[in-house]
């Protein structure tokens, strides 16, 4: 079935080259983000980023991943950490849609580096505690995940592993697999 170039150009990618990314392309991810969809318009991301030339705020950010991140993230030109309020702010309740919505909003940034000519990977492989702790960041807001932002390279610049993972072909469900129609 045909879909969007945008969503069919999107690939969670591991090589990336380490040409800077420039400052209206890095304000324009995070516009793709200010625009997405929330339960009750409450908009509960918020990003912390880093760029490669910010050198000691940066090891901040790098230290804070696993091990097999780290090999292939060290030359990544962006780095964004994504978090999201728990409770709604007009009320003081728990957000149950909080981290549905910061997925979205991830998912913008990840469309929109592609309408730029960037990538982005979204990972989870990071030390939780070392994160709130290194990165401040308060008790009321949810962990998402760091993004590697950049403009894709050729996957022979990762070494292995890292390269057969990302030469492998891209695989996904068939609908049958997630789709219902009617009742589960």
């Amino acid at each position: 079935f045909e879909i969007a170039e945008l969503i069919k150009s999107r690939k969670s990618t591991r090589a990336f080259l380490t040409t800077a990314i420039e400052p209206e392309k890095i304000q324009s991810l995070f516009e793709a983000a200010r625009w997405s969809a929330s339960s009750m318009n409450e908009q509960p991301w918020h990003y912390l980023y880093v760029t490669r030339d910010q050198t000691s705020l940066w090891e901040k950010f790098f230290n804070i991943l696993n091990d097999g991140n780290k090999v292939w993230v060290e030359n990544v030109p962006l780095l964004i950490f994504s978090v999201s309020r728990k409770s709604f702010k007009r009320f003081n309740a728990p957000n149950a849609y909080a981290l549905y919505d910061l997925g979205a909003a991830n998912t913008s940034i990840a469309l929109q580096a592609v309408a730029l000519g960037l990538q982005v990977r979204q990972m989870a492989g990071y030390d939780h505690d070392k994160a709130r702790q290194v990165l401040n960041i308060p008790d009321e807001f949810d962990l998402g995940v760091m993004l590697a932002v950049g403009y894709p390279a050729p996957a022979d610049a990762l070494p292995e592993p890292v390269r057969a993972k990302e030469l492998a072909a891209r695989e996904r469900y068939v609908q049958e697999a997630f789709i219902k129609n009617g009742i589960f």
